[in-house]
């Protein structure tokens, strides 16, 4: 008589160490798939920081402007400093230009007499806007939006 019940409680405990598994291979996956997953799904907020008033811009030349940028890391703020070109394109337009060149990631500068932002690294060549002109960078310089509120410029980092 005891011998038929065994099988029975061998069968009723091995799923019941089976389940204990699943739940924690479940928990585990949720912590971890979340974990990775979350960041990219969390809307980022809109943030706009003051660049440079409109009427004390060159026209059609990259002018650098340093941004102070505050960024929560768990309890601590960091403030970063960030170098942008802004280049006043009309009356009411201006174009925002991340410094970082496409090829290899040096900063660019403005060459005012050759009218050229250039990478010091390896030669490349953009104009005032941000389009390749030569060397080896693949694409033309990041742009950042703007937007102008009276006389003043504002930059969404």
């Amino acid at each position: 008589m005891n011998t038929t019940r065994e099988p029975h409680r061998r069968q009723f405990f091995a799923r019941v160490v089976k389940t204990i598994q699943a739940v924690i291979g479940g928990t585990l996956g949720v912590v971890l798939g979340g974990s990775i997953v979350s960041p990219s799904l969390a809307r980022r907020e809109e943030r706009w920081l003051p660049g440079a008033s409109l009427s004390g811009l060159a026209e059609n030349a990259p002018t650098p402007i340093a941004l102070r940028v505050v960024r929560e890391d768990g309890y601590s703020q960091i403030i970063e400093r960030r170098v942008v070109f802004l280049v006043k394109t009309g009356e009411a337009s201006v174009t925002a230009l991340d410094p970082t060149c496409t090829h290899l990631g040096c900063r660019v500068s403005w060459d005012a007499e050759a009218r050229e932002l250039r990478c010091p690294c390896h030669g490349g060549v953009y104009d005032h806007l941000g389009q390749v002109k030569s060397g080896p960078p693949p694409a033309p310089l990041p742009k950042l939006s703007t937007k102008i509120d009276g006389d003043k410029v504002f930059i969404q980092v």
